[in-house]
């Protein structure tokens, strides 16, 4: 059992080992809670934007689905006629240099999945660096509002707006902080938020309801055109932070998942490996997968791309909170 699968079990299973790391999460959350307190009373400094800025993160650690609402977030702002930029971690990117911009043509050695693929979904620029602050003021010269993809802990950065999207199915997990939980903050933090958007799964006090909604199957590289037959045998290959979730979807499309690839979130695996999998079957991978292997010679592999389905009173309440802003 890898310490990731390890981690899974101790947060969205039954296992009581969790209690053993509580000491480490009060530390944790001894370490949070000053830190928070110092940007409060502004012994810390944060950057406060020309523009306004949304951010779009969570209270968990790894993947709920931001990317979808950010790519779905970006591309209603731009329908509005708005400058729209988009700031990132850039999580496994190396870059030449911080600020970094990345565009659709951008390498994904340089840029990451995440932001290759909300800048090819979008067309606007997505500014990577760890110091998200730094890019913001970067790409508060050429645009009217920034989208910040994560980044909610990021106090270094002051927000306009606040969204965060929680898995609807796995929710909170054991409702500990980290190491003990999943948990990057304690559940009073969505509280005081602007939106809770829920992943598909079922509503709760007040939050707002997203699908994921397969928007077709296409080929990698090489692949002829056109999909598997339904009832086929797939590998399915998902570095998220949930890749059960993508297993599923593979499902509901009429599919036999008989293997799997394991890959870290934002990770990557062996050339070989890919190559191997799809000689025995066809390969189904996710699309921020893909933006990672596009350039191999596959004959046999495909993606999935999705797109959130959000409420349209969420994109004018958002709408209406950004116009307010942007005239402090």
């Amino acid at each position: 059992m890898t310490s990731e699968d390890l981690a899974k079990k101790i947060w969205f299973g039954s296992s009581r080992m969790y209690c053993l790391l509580l000491p480490l999460s009060a530390v944790y959350a001894a370490v949070t809670s000053v830190r928070r307190w110092l940007y409060r009373k502004e012994i810390l400094k944060s950057y406060r934007c020309k523009v306004p800025v949304v951010v779009v993160g969570n209270i968990m650690v790894g993947g709920n689905g931001k990317t979808p609402v950010v790519v779905a977030i970006v591309n209603y702002l731009r329908q509005q006629g708005l400058r729209v930029g988009v700031v990132s971690r850039g999580y496994h990117s190396h870059p030449p240099v911080y600020p970094f911009i990345v565009d659709a043509g951008t390498d994904t050695v340089f840029s990451g999945d995440e932001p290759k693929l909300i800048a090819s979904h979008t067309g606007v620029n997505v500014y990577i660096d760890p110091v998200r602050s730094r890019a913001a003021e970067l790409a508060s010269q050429t645009v009217d509002v920034i989208v910040t993809d994560d980044g909610l802990q990021h106090y270094a950065l002051k927000r306009d707006v606040e969204i965060i999207v929680i898995d609807g199915k796995r929710r909170l997990g054991n409702g500990c902080l980290f190491p003990a939980g999943p948990l990057r903050e304690g559940k009073w933090r969505m509280s005081g938020v602007d939106f809770v958007i829920n992943n598909g799964g079922e509503l709760r006090n007040g939050e707002l309801s997203m699908n994921l909604r397969v928007t077709g199957l296409l080929p990698v590289a090489d692949t002829p055109a056109g999909a598997p037959p339904t009832g086929t045998g797939v590998m399915a290959l998902a570095g998220i932070g949930c890749p059960e979730r993508f297993y599923d979807t593979v499902k509901s499309m009429g599919y036999s998942v008989v293997g799997t690839i394991k890959a870290p979130d934002h990770g990557t695996v062996s050339d070989e490996e890919i190559l191997e999998a799809e000689r025995k079957y066809p390969l189904l991978m996710t699309e921020k997968d893909y933006v990672k292997y596009a350039g191999l010679p596959l004959k046999n592999s495909y993606y999935v791309p999705v797109e959130a389905e959000l409420p349209e009173s969420f994109y004018t309440s958002l709408l209406q909170k950004i116009r307010a802003a942007g005239t402090r």
